[in-house]
């Protein structure tokens, strides 16, 4: 399974490091050596804290006067704990440590292993191009190595470096290496055709001829299986080769099953089966054994595919899938582990498609409240170097971003598990880890509550029922819920005093192509555009599309908050005047954030932040409003130069001074009069529910 995003944060190393061991002052009389005996035996008993204090306090002794062996060798074993329990900054802090006392001097077999552990741990983070570069470190890689480095310049989106390694080792001798080789060869073949490699079905047409020799290589099970399942991943995306990669899939079946390796055998089962055969009894036989085993992220897959089998009723596929997505509740799936968010995701349309289709609307928003959260979490993950708290207050806020780091980190840990089909034996220590360092992070995000009420439902956001949005929205406010789906598309219009469900006209097919139209001509439009924008058909479409069906049902409400994963530009619908000339028009991607924000305000003479985001990336903007509550988001339309997003926030500063919205801003600047004013109204959405 690729993996291809880099979550957006940066890890602070600082210039001078120390082996943080300020609260560890050597004691008169201490013996290091007893101390890292005793860190020994700890580690032993699985109390891995207590190991790596009696470490710390043994290296403050024997690091006074310098680094011998002793002291270089107990600093590797506390890199180890530390990289077992995901103390990533203290795990890099005690890397460099090393690095600068010992540094050519390492031994290859202790200079490999950090490199590797370092390697991973930049890798689980999403530091991917970070991580190939450790890895290009190694003193005399093996082959492996080599594919592996090559697997993360591909995580990184480096394809030239990627191909050139793969390039290398299409050569070699070892077919298991020629395959994996190949195999990446076409990934980078699809992913960048302008590197001018050969095309997909060359790579596919020789990892065919090659594939009989890894099955007969005289090597390790486990290394044929790794070379067949690199490659069935590979050939899984051309369309014409997935019987090949359901082929080479129970191949490595049968030489696990020979092998009597039972957790592989169970991971191929679920494999080999979800390419063609889909038949249900399989993936229900290895949804039991992961769940025994304590493989999540293994159970929530075949959950998920279970749901898609053509076999099984709708109300069993609607089954199937919801508990999927419940069993994601606890763990998450982290922004790094793309190919599980993709799968999350299709399960999740195919869930909302049959929801609609059976008229089970009141589970369609619960089970859509679901999936936005956990999207949401993966967000504030991958974005987490925003969270800010008020100044004074650093050390709490360092805290809160590190452990989150921390947790992502470990959850991708034990995806990879699965995706490699070892490093199982590190599972309990990570699931170990993560249990304290979420408990930690409850502790913190409640005395960070007490600074700002709002920090514990922004950093941990839940799933809210439709009576709570009731609850949290005034007399004016209507909230629309749009499921904008493939085949059927769905409204629910939430006010305090009403609730109901509309179907509208158009599937979402239509809608998303008028809508791509409809966004050129904005884009496109010049300074007096109101008239030309009038009579679009596109806007004409879209509006009849969206709105004819509930238009009537909006009469009674001044403010609309319009909440769909797929941005419109909702002010500007309307058949005989333009929804945004005589309402409040907001927009969020999730119900949630309407029950947080309610109520968010800048104190009362201040002016709030102001910040704008490209309306094709309406995430970007919900995160900055997720760490910014009191700042107005608003999401653009058209291309906008940095003069006149400034005379943007100019024109506003005087309105939000009075506490004033981003909605009631533009709906008054709809009407005001200047150049600027009669057409700059249309280009903008506001995001929030102020």
């Amino acid at each position: 399974m690729k993996q291809i995003r880099v979550l957006r944060y940066l890890l602070i190393i600082p210039a001078c490091i120390p082996l943080l061991l300020s609260s560890c002052t050597p004691r008169q009389g201490e013996d290091p050596v007893a101390l890292y005996d005793e860190a020994s035996r700890l580690y032993r008993q699985k109390k891995y804290s207590a190991a790596l204090e009696n470490y710390n306090k043994g290296l403050a002794v024997d690091t006074l006067k310098g680094f011998a062996p002793r002291a270089i060798d107990a600093l590797y074993r506390k890199s180890g704990i530390e990289f077992l329990t995901g103390e990533y900054r203290e795990a890099f802090n005690t890397f460099t440590v090393i690095e600068r006392h010992a540094g050519a001097g390492l031994p290859d077999s202790l200079h490999t292993a950090l490199a590797l552990n370092r390697s991973r741990m930049y890798s689980e983070l999403g530091f991917f191009g970070k991580a190939a570069s450790v890895m290009g470190s190694l003193r005399r890689p093996d082959p492996w190595q080599r594919i592996d480095q090559a697997g993360l310049w591909l995580n990184a989106r480096d394809f030239r470096q990627a191909s050139q390694i793969y390039s290398e080792l299409s050569a070699s001798e070892d077919p298991a290496i020629r395959i994996a080789a190949l195999s990446g060869l076409l990934d980078c073949s699809l992913a960048s055709p302008e590197l001018g490699l050969d095309p997909p079905e060359k790579y596919s047409g020789r990892i065919a001829a090659i594939s009989g020799r890894v099955m007969k290589l005289e090597a390790p099970a486990e290394v044929r299986i790794k070379a067949l399942r690199i490659a069935a991943r590979s050939l899984e995306q051309l369309e014409k080769d997935r019987p090949n990669a359901s082929f080479l899939l129970f191949r490595a079946l049968a030489i696990a099953q020979q092998a009597n390796l039972p957790r592989l055998v169970q991971i191929l089962q679920y494999e080999s089966n979800a390419i063609i055969v889909q038949k249900p009894d399989a993936y229900r036989g290895v949804i039991e054994y992961y769940g025994q085993k304590n493989m999540p992220y293994a159970r929530v897959a075949a959950l998920y595919m279970l749901g898609r089998s053509p076999e099984l009723t709708a109300d069993e596929r609607i089954d199937a899938l919801k508990s999927g997505l419940a069993a994601c509740q606890y763990y998450g799936i982290p922004a790094t582990a793309t190919s599980y968010v993709k799968m999350e995701k299709e399960a999740a349309n195919q869930l909302n498609d049959l929801l609609i289709a059976n008229g089970r609307y009141f589970e369609l928003f619960e089970v859509s409240e679901q999936e936005r959260i956990l999207e949401l979490q993966r967000e504030l993950q991958a974005n987490i170097s925003g969270f800010q708290l008020p100044a004074g207050h650093e050390a709490l806020q360092n805290e809160i971003i590190e452990l989150t780091r921390e947790i992502s980190g470990l959850l991708q840990r034990k995806i990879t598990m699965t995706e490699e089909g070892t490093g199982f034996e590190l599972a309990a220590p990570a699931d170990m880890a993560i249990r304290k360092k979420r408990g930690r992070l409850i502790e913190l995000e409640a005395e960070a509550a007490k600074i700002d009420p709002s920090v514990s439902s922004r950093l941990q956001p839940s799933p809210v029922t439709l009576r709570t949005i009731q609850k949290s929205l005034k007399p004016d406010q209507a909230l629309l819920k749009m499921f904008i789906r493939d085949t059927l598309s769905t409204a629910l219009l939430i006010s305090n005093r009403e609730m109901q469900i509309v179907a509208l006209p158009a599937p979402g097919a239509q809608v998303r192509e008028q809508l791509a139209s409809f966004r050129k001509t904005l884009a496109g439009s010049g300074v007096d555009a109101s008239a030309t924008l009038a009579g679009d058909p596109q806007r004409l479409w879209l509006t009849d599309a969206l709105l004819q069906s509930i238009s009537d049902k909006l009469s009674g409400y001044r403010h609309l908050v319009f909440v769909s994963d797929q941005p419109v530009p909702y002010h500007l619908l309307g058949r005989s005047r333009m929804l945004g000339r005589d309402k409040k028009i907001s927009f969020l991607v999730s119900s949630n954030e309407a029950v947080i924000y309610a109520g968010q305000s800048t104190a009362k003479g201040q002016v709030p932040g102001v910040a704008f985001f490209d309306a094709s990336n309406p995430e970007l903007a919900g995160i900055h409003k997720m760490f910014h509550p009191a700042d107005r988001v608003f999401m653009l339309w058209k291309p906008m130069n940095a003069q006149e997003l400034n005379d943007l926030k100019t024109s506003m500063s005087g309105a939000l001074k009075t506490d004033d919205s981003g909605s009631a801003f533009l709906n008054r600047l709809s009407s005001a009069s200047g150049a600027t004013s009669k057409s700059g109204w249309l280009w903008i959405s506001s995001y929030g529910i102020d």
